[in-house]
């Protein structure tokens, strides 16, 4: 066989000069992209400003809240009216505050996300919810509108009914809890900076509905409860709103003027027990209870899922049982197998001496035979018990001996690229 002319053309090639081989993938260009990769110092900088915004507005809308519970106290029983204008103008004054907050905020956030290289131009998803923010703040009770009230007919009652209109703008409060919502899950481990980087990285966006997942994951009781409790006391102070016309005029019967009557509705209602000792006769408070039944429904079959998950065991779980339920069979053998022997020494020793009659005799083997057949059947469940733990030894060691298969066909793969490179290395200087 003639090799010299391959031989030739190799030393030729190898004496070539050599191109340097250019990166076409804008993915692993890292000069071109180098300059787009954020500093995670200065991002992470920029989302604690976030956070501090976020924070702020939490407190002045915890003032604002509390405020408006206390008067929506005074205005029910139209109580204090000097003292209630005071607290309303507060309440005035906080939600300008809360207003002012509310667009700093937004601004810190967009800080933020152009700091990740995000870009933002016209109309975005974050001007909306400034939007809708600035709208639930507005709507809330208002110094000016402490005399207006709203008259309307109910087939319960005789007569014309009423709301306050300042009564009615508190029913904005269970769209507050929204914002106490949101900084706790931004204050919490699954939302920071440092998972949106993470997130990033594997094609997946670090919003509120990942933390939501990411605490259901991990503390599934607290979070279903905690949505449990907020259900019932938001909407059982709104039922307590909608209702309010009628209690000020009969509470003899559905007497939803008392709080512990409304959230008792709620959740009868939530749970779908419905016993009817207590129901709306308002449109509002339909509209809420019709809302409840939906949300209940959420919760409840959200919970009974997470006990159903709950309850599985998990692998190494799984193999303790085996392992406990092997023991005892075996103990429970050893036990039968005790009272099979001690019957028939008995029975041998009494048969020697003549110490049984026939029909003691026939009792004992009875009870002989008794413990055989329960022998038998512990021996099969044995064996079952001992041919499951070894199916799933088989199966780990199987995945032991794929992991290690893995390693050394790694292994192997490195050894190989060295050796590729020393040949490259070798060609090359020659």
């Amino acid at each position: 066989m003639n090799t010299q002319p391959d031989q030739e053309r190799l030393n030729t090639q190898a004496n070539q000069p050599q191109e340097p081989i250019q990166n076409k993938s804008p993915f692993l260009d890292l000069e071109s992209s180098g300059d787009s990769l954020e500093d995670g110092r200065v991002t992470n900088l920029y989302f604690q400003r976030f956070r501090m915004m976020d924070l702020s507005f939490f407190v002045f809308n915890l003032i604002g809240t509390g405020l408006t519970v206390i008067a929506l106290e005074l205005i029910h029983y139209d109580q204090q009216k000097e003292a209630r204008l005071v607290i309303l103008w507060v309440i005035f004054i906080s939600n300008l505050i809360l207003m002012g907050l509310a667009v700093v905020r937004n601004q810190a956030k967009i800080k933020w996300r152009e700091s990740k290289g995000d870009v933002y131009s016209g109309f975005t998803k974050e001007h909306v919810e400034l939007l809708m923010e600035i709208i639930i703040i507005v709507a809330s009770p208002l110094p000016f509108l402490d005399d207006i009230s709203f008259y309307f007919t109910n087939d319960f009652v005789d007569g014309d009914v009423y709301y306050y209109a300042n009564e009615l703008l508190c029913l904005t409060l269970a769209f507050r809890v929204i914002f106490f919502i949101r900084t706790t899950l931004l204050n919490s481990y699954w939302h920071s900076n440092r998972t949106d980087r993470v997130c990033s990285l594997y094609a997946s966006q670090a919003d509120y509905m990942f933390t939501i997942k990411s605490l259901m994951r991990n503390q599934p009781f607290t979070v279903n409860y905690s949505a449990m409790i907020l259900l019932i006391f938001v909407f059982g102070y709104c039922l307590r709103i909608c209702e309010s016309p009628l209690n000020r005029i009969d509470i003899s019967s559905n007497d939803f003027s008392s709080y512990a009557n409304s959230m008792w509705c709620v959740i009868v209602t939530s749970t779908t027990l419905g016993y009817g000792d207590y129901y709306t006769r308002t449109l509002l408070g339909r509209i809420v209870m019709s809302v409840v039944c939906i949300l209940g429904n959420f919760v409840v079959s959200s919970m009974i899922v997470i006990i159903t998950n709950e309850s599985y065991l998990t692998t190494l779980e799984n193999k303790v049982v085996i392992l406990i339920d092997r023991l005892s069979l075996k103990k429970q053998m050893q036990q039968e197998a005790a009272m099979i022997i001690t019957i028939f020494g008995r029975m041998h020793y009494a048969k020697r001496h003549l110490d049984l009659s026939e029909e003691e005799f026939t009792d004992m083997s009875k009870k002989m035979k008794k413990y055989a057949i329960q022998l038998k059947l512990t021996t099969r469940k044995y064996v079952a018990a001992r041919a499951l733990g070894s199916q799933l030894e088989e199966i780990n060691s199987g995945f032991n001996s794929l992991k290690e298969n893995l390693k050394q066909t790694s292994q192997l793969q490195e050894e190989l690229i060295k050796a590729n490179e020393n040949l490259i290395y070798k060609i090359d200087n020659k």
